[in-house]
Formats: structure tokens, sequence, C-alpha cells
């Protein structure tokens, strides 16, 4: 019999965190006119998801899902095939990020993975602006601003990912769910 990578129970859970991901970026609108700034929200649900669900893919799972529908709810600055590829980057920079630093619930290694996670993120858009004919120049003159910003707001999500997981751990959800798999 062949052994599944992810449970059925994992792949609900991983569902239930991209569900999340888009509704915070809906729900949770704040007035900053900051660029990047919803990484706070989102980044943290996806760091929280790499614990959880704790394989390598977890998270690029919960990026294409939260991609796909996000995609079709008609969120994003230049079309669905952006907030798609915005959406799956964030995932797979984490799961990479991760993959080469450890547990997320490290506040160090949380924030890294929220950086390079929120980093993947910008160079989708940048990428964007620059194959839909934004004059560079232009797009020169905000890029370090917008980076610093991603940066700050990917680091500071993927630290509240971190200290939600250690809230977690001490109210014993990660023995609850061992008991569930």
């Amino acid at each position: 019999m062949k052994t599944r990578y992810f449970s059925t129970f994992q792949l609900i859970l991983l569902a239930l965190f991209s569900g999340l991901v888009v509704i915070s970026k809906i729900a949770l609108k704040t007035p900053l006119r900051m660029p990047g700034h919803s990484g706070v929200f989102w980044v943290a649900i996806i760091i929280i998801a790499a614990r959880v669900v704790p394989k390598p893919g977890a998270t690029s799972l919960v990026g294409l899902l939260s991609g796909t529908i996000a995609g079709f709810l008609g969120m994003g600055d230049f079309g669905a095939l952006d907030t798609f590829l915005s959406y799956l980057m964030i995932g797979v920079g984490a799961d990479l990020a991760l993959l080469l630093l450890g547990n997320p619930e490290n506040l160090i290694v949380a924030g890294l993975a929220g950086v390079l996670g929120h980093l993947g993120k910008f160079l989708v858009k940048w990428l964007f602006g620059a194959i839909t004919g934004a004059p560079l120049g232009f797009v020169s003159l905000g890029l370090l601003n917008s980076l610093i910003l991603y940066v700050a707001f990917g680091a500071l999500g993927g630290v509240l990912g971190g200290l939600t997981l250690i809230a977690l751990r001490k109210a014993g959800f990660f023995a609850y769910l061992s008991e569930k798999k």
C-alpha cells in the first residue's frame, strides 16, 4: 500500500490555513497605505501552518491554494496571475527558509522565514511592474522604500507567527494535535 505524503487531516488543516490567509487579507485591512503592510497578518498564518503541519512543502501548498482562492476572488494589483504567484511565492520562500533554518518556534528563524517569504511576494510585484511597462526609473525610486517595508512587515509577521506557536505549545495544542494524526 502506498503511503501519502500528507494525511487527509493535514490537507484539511492546510486548506483551513489557506482560507485564513485569504480571509485575513480581506477582513484585516489597515489604512496604513504602506507597501507590504498586510504581510504582518498572513505571513504569521503561513509560519503557524509550517509548524502545525511540519513537512517540507506545507507552506508552499498553503500559498498555492490561497493564491488560487484569491485569484478567483479577483484580489490583487495586477490581476489573477500576479495574485496567484504572489501568494505562491510567500509559501515557497517560507518553505525554503524553514528547510534551511529549522524550527519556526525560534523567533529569529520565524522572522527570517517571514522576511524571505515576503521578499518572494515583493519580487513578483516588482517583476509584474517591469513586465507591464512601468518606467524603471520611477520604480527604482520607490523600490528601496518598498523593499525595507516588505522586510520589516515580513519579519514582524514571522515573529508574530512564532509567538503564536509558542503560545500554542504552552496551551498544549501540539500534544492534542499529535493524538489526532
